[in-house]
């Protein structure tokens, strides 16, 4: 009896494995088919793909055999799951969106995406938990034991500060004085006409700090050398920022090769290095944001008493001079705290309810000082926040205009009042510029009633058009294998547009041009053919960490590992960054300007998941406290 019974419970493993196996093939193969010219359904390579996937489909049962606890096994096999599912449904749509301009439509076409996500999942859920399976193994080492001398975290913070500025020095002399691009040929004519031409599109606080470097500039004698200052201003903040960053890190896992790593990391890699260099906001947005980040960590895990105090003191003035750089921080920072107030323990309430009332009006405050001080009561024009809604009205405008012009005038005449009916033809999937500045704004501003039932009636009538029209704008953040992100304006080095923008755009009304001369013309061109000419594309492996989606998918990752260690704590500082980037997804493009502050918190982030210092580092501060009460109340019983 038992014999027949292993029999049929290993004819159903394998008969179970092998359903699942042509499922996993059939995923995969719908992906190769969506290729031009394709014919993988027909391939005998479905031969070699199936008895792969069977073979790790074998491999991961064993593997899931070695959980003793049930519940764990359950555990791990729903979380991989569900990152094998959003993995192959990101790659499922990003492929349809790539290859065929749209999603399957309708109830039916929506229910095959799912299927074919379902079935694509099997192929991946062996590479997902092997990714569960390796995080187990390393925390089941436990702390790593100290070897060779320790580093005294000061030591770090210094070392590592002085080694990124000194990588730095050769890529600004290659972009020497610095890389004049996005909004820099606005900002500077209202710095070089006098505060009353400031205009709060972009940041007032940085049109400042250009109007400072241009004044320093007439001071020396040339406004290069004036705006070259600018950008060792930049070089000098990112390295001291990323210094304490480093030293982070050390402070939370007394281990040597993160914190090499993570130093190369910052010091080296293009897209770091060329951004700091850069006019752009999103430098000293990131490097302001990241310095929030770490003080947040100090606060919470490495102070007491008084220092907590001045700690909470920093945070708000060094939280409010951060979110005068990005005006999307703001609701970032609100939700942040809370969503903390929600989740941390209830003694800790009050102070969590004062930092962020304190935080979020003095924004506001710093805002208008700000505002008065320049003699200016001019608001940043909101029409910025409704590019994802200008886009779904563009793309039913783009597809289906003409024809409602014929059949339904009533609903034609709705999108000519969102979308000028001139501008129906210029609608580009990836970027809400071209159609932005051509719209009516007070259309979706000034009566939110009457714009919400109007979004409501045709979104209604078009959900394809409406969520193909938002994953188009932001496939860039979460399909991995998206190249439109990296050339949305064209790419190549003569024009210097890519995945950063490097062009010199610093044309003043009655001086002329600040000048670009690189003084290492050299690391100039291999720069340009990375960031401006996309050679990146070109390198097997090497360059997925070249893609955007990569840092948002890896902060998506991580945050599903901390749910999974269980290591809640790390989840709750992971939601600043999560929120910030979520307020990206209603952005006009996606660059990778935007991603720069994940891209350099992600490792302090690993650290904290890596580490249980900061947990026992917490634990202890509390014990503290409740010594210090007990000795207190104590004295007063025997006083």
């Amino acid at each position: 009896m038992n014999i027949a019974k292993d029999k049929w419970m290993k004819y159903k493993g394998t008969s179970g494995r092998a359903v699942l196996t042509l499922c996993g093939v059939y995923g995969v193969a719908y992906l190769f088919s969506l290729q031009p010219v394709n014919r993988i359904y027909y391939s005998v390579l479905n031969v070699l793909l199936a008895v792969g996937i069977y073979s790790m489909l074998q491999q991961t049962e064993q593997n899931l055999r070695k959980i003793e606890e049930k519940r764990d096994r359950k555990r791990r096999i729903c979380y991989v799951a569900v990152i094998s599912f959003l993995f192959a449904l990101s790659m499922v749509m990003g492929y349809q969106l790539q290859n065929l301009g749209m999603t399957d439509c309708g109830v039916r076409g929506k229910g095959m995406i799912l299927i074919r996500a379902l079935c694509l999942s099997v192929a991946a859920f062996p590479f997902a938990n092997l990714l569960l399976d390796g995080i187990d193994r390393l925390s089941a080492r436990g702390e790593a034991t100290m070897s060779g001398r320790y580093w005294k975290s000061g030591i770090v913070f210094a070392v590592t500060a002085v080694v990124i500025f000194l990588c730095l020095i050769p890529v600004w002399l290659a972009y020497y004085p610095i890389i004049m691009s996005y909004d820099f040929h606005r900002q500077v004519n209202e710095a070089y006409k006098g505060l009353e031409w400031f205009y709060p599109l972009q940041p007032i606080a940085h049109t400042w700090l250009i109007r400072l470097f241009l004044q320093i500039g007439t001071a020396i004698g040339s406004y290069e050398a004036g705006i070259a200052c600018m950008a060792v201003f930049q070089m000098v903040l990112y390295a001291l920022v990323m210094g304490y960053a480093t030293s982070m890190i050390w402070r939370m896992t007394a281990k040597k090769w993160p914190v090499v790593v993570t130093t190369l990391f910052l010091a080296l890699f293009p897209y770091n290095t060329v951004l700091v260099v850069c006019t752009t906001k999103d430098t000293l947005f990131t490097i302001l944001f990241t310095l929030f980040f770490l003080l947040f960590l100090e606060r919470n895990y490495f102070s007491n008493g008084k220092k907590k105090i001045l700690m909470n003191i920093l945070l708000v003035a060094e939280g409010c001079l951060m979110m005068q750089f990005r005006n999307n921080a703001v609701y970032a920072v609100a939700v942040f705290m809370l969503l903390l107030l929600i989740l941390r323990p209830k003694k800790e309430k009050l102070g969590i309810l004062i930092l962020g009332i304190c935080l979020v009006l003095g924004e506001t405050g710093m805002r208008n000082v700000i505002q008065t001080a320049i003699g200016t009561r001019l608001e940043a024009p909101k029409i910025e926040a409704y590019s994802v809604p200008i886009q779904q009205f563009a793309r039913v405008a783009y597809y289906h205009g003409e024809e409602l012009e014929v059949q339904d005038p009533e609903l034609a005449a709705l999108l000519e009042k969102y979308v000028p009916r001139d501008h129906w033809d210029a609608y580009y999937a990836p970027l809400a510029d071209t159609i932005k500045g051509a719209v009516n704004a007070s259309a979706y501003t000034e009566n939110s009633r009457q714009f919400l039932r109007d979004w409501l009636r045709v979104g209604k009538r078009y959900p394809n058009e409406f969520l193909d029209a938002f994953l188009e704008l932001t496939r860039g953040y979460w399909f991995w294998d998206d190249f439109s992100w990296a050339e949305n304006l064209g790419y190549g080095t003569d024009t210097r547009y890519g995945v950063l923008f490097t062009y010199t755009s610093s044309e003043i009304e009655g001086y002329g041009s600040i000048e670009h001369r690189s003084k290492f013309p050299a690391l100039e061109k291999v720069l340009e053919k990375i960031v401006s000419g996309n050679c990146f594309n070109e390198w097997p492996v090497l360059s997925v960490i070249f893609h955007g989606s990569l840092y948002s998918w890896s902060l998506f990752f991580l945050m599903v590992l901390c749910l999974y260690r269980r290591k809640y704590w790390c989840f709750q500082m992971s939601l600043l960054p999560f929120l910030y980037f979520g307020t990206m997804l209603l952005g006009p493009v996606v660059q990778v300007r935007y991603l720069f502050p994940i891209m350099v918190i992600l490792p302090v982030l690993a650290a904290f998941f890596s580490s249980d210092r900061m947990k026992s580092q917490s634990n202890e501060n509390r014990e503290q406290k409740v010594v210090f009460l007990g000795r207190k109340i104590y004295n007063k019983a025997i006083g």
